[in-house]
């Protein structure tokens, strides 16, 4: 999986330049045998809820995630790592939020989780380096990162700062894919004139190497010229409040076909927003992700394992009717239990699902900001990195 994903990054700029580039930033390379992410002893309900969950809860406000638990803190309280100096004291002095109500400082709750020097600090003491990626989708919930970082694979402990920001000029879209846990997820695409609601993730070097193995599909990105809005909310930016500091360069998961387009064959066919994710000046159409399923599941009835759709045809139509239908009046009860059957077989049938996302990256576009290298090319689009 992230073995392939180095091989093909290597591949794509060339190793010696791929190396160079990994050594020049924060960016690690990709370990050679990759540890897939595997949820044990989930029920059929659990995974249904979990694939129209997407892209899950958040806080309201900035939050550092340790352990499997987010402990929420103002966003005007945020100091950047490149202000620490050397030191962890301006992390360690937060005063965080847990979710029983209670508050302390965050040295406490590192102390009370049992965190290890080592999960925060190098050999020499001095504060790892971390990376900002940002989370766009599912990667901001806490209960997505209790996936992908539990604790058992990282027994000196997990701890990521993740900060609200406000991204200028860009939008949350749906992906030319459904993920191997049932979901259509979320990629970047450039919206002038829209300010969407995001997080950056900072990781460490260990923690972002474990990121790379649950983004299959996607290529590691570095935007530059953006206007990322650190530690402010989009209401209060809206209002007039400034953000703690302004990046212009970060990394990014961005999928490798780009942005899916909706209706297939329409001439003004459209990325799709995801409702669930706050934005101001939105350019595009937006579905949650229910209704994003029921337009999926309606364009794609005719795609078997066998045969896949061609540029035209009732599929296509049906997208077209059902993009109307769920925009302009949501979903209806009764159709629930049909939609619950269409997203068991993405979760039972892997060959299927495949079937339908080869479909889906026909339907897509490649992302359309031009300050965008890709660093590194993880998987493929029919790569199952989370199960």
């Amino acid at each position: 999986m992230l073995g392939l994903a180095g091989r093909v990054g290597a591949q794509a700029v060339g190793y010696s330049r791929f190396r160079a580039m990994v050594s020049a930033s924060c960016i690690v390379p990709p370990r050679p045998r990759a540890r897939g992410l595997v949820v044990r002893n989930e029920t059929m309900e659990q995974r249904l809820t979990r694939a129209k969950g997407y892209p899950y809860a958040r806080p309201s406000t900035s939050f550092i995630f340790c352990n499997g638990h987010a402990y929420t803190f103002p966003n005007s309280s945020w100091v950047p790592p490149s202000h620490w100096n050397g030191s962890l004291q301006a992390l360690q002095q937060l005063q965080v939020t847990a979710a029983d109500g209670s508050t302390c400082r965050l040295q406490t709750v590192l102390e009370r989780e049992g965190v290890e020097d080592s999960a925060l600090l190098s050999a020499d003491g001095k504060p790892l380096p971390l990376t900002p990626i940002l989370a766009i989708g599912s990667n901001a919930g806490p209960e997505q990162l209790g996936r992908k970082f539990p604790i058992d694979l990282f027994p000196a402990g997990v701890v990521v700062p993740v900060i609200q920001c406000v991204l200028q000029d860009f939008d949350v879209v749906y992906a030319p894919l459904i993920s191997s846990y049932g979901s259509a997820t979320a990629t970047l695409e450039h919206s002038p004139g829209t300010s969407v609601a995001v997080f950056i993730t900072y990781l460490t070097p260990l923690l972002q190497q474990r990121m790379h193995e649950t983004e299959g599909a996607y290529n590691l990105c570095k935007l530059t010229d953006v206007q990322l809005l650190e530690g402010v909310s989009l209401q209060h930016h809206t209002d007039g409040e400034q953000p703690v500091q302004v990046q212009s360069t970060v990394y990014q998961y961005n999928h490798q076909h780009g942005t899916l387009h909706m209706p297939f064959t329409n001439p003004g066919r459209s990325p799709v927003a995801l409702a669930e994710i706050q934005a101001h000046g939105r350019q595009f159409p937006a579905l949650s992700q229910v209704q994003m399923q029921a337009a999926l599941k309606a364009a794609l009835r005719q795609v078997t394992e066998d045969e896949l759709p061609g540029h035209g045809g009732a599929a296509h139509q049906l997208l077209a009717a059902s993009i109307t239908h769920h925009t302009e009046g949501g979903m209806q009860q009764q159709h629930s239990e049909d939609l619950d059957g269409w997203i068991m077989t993405n979760l039972t049938q892997h060959s299927l699902r495949r079937a339908r996302v080869q479909a889906l990256t026909k339907a897509a576009e490649p992302f359309k900001y031009s300050s965008c290298e890709v660093m590194m090319v993880i998987g493929t689009a029919l790569s199952t990195s989370v199960k």
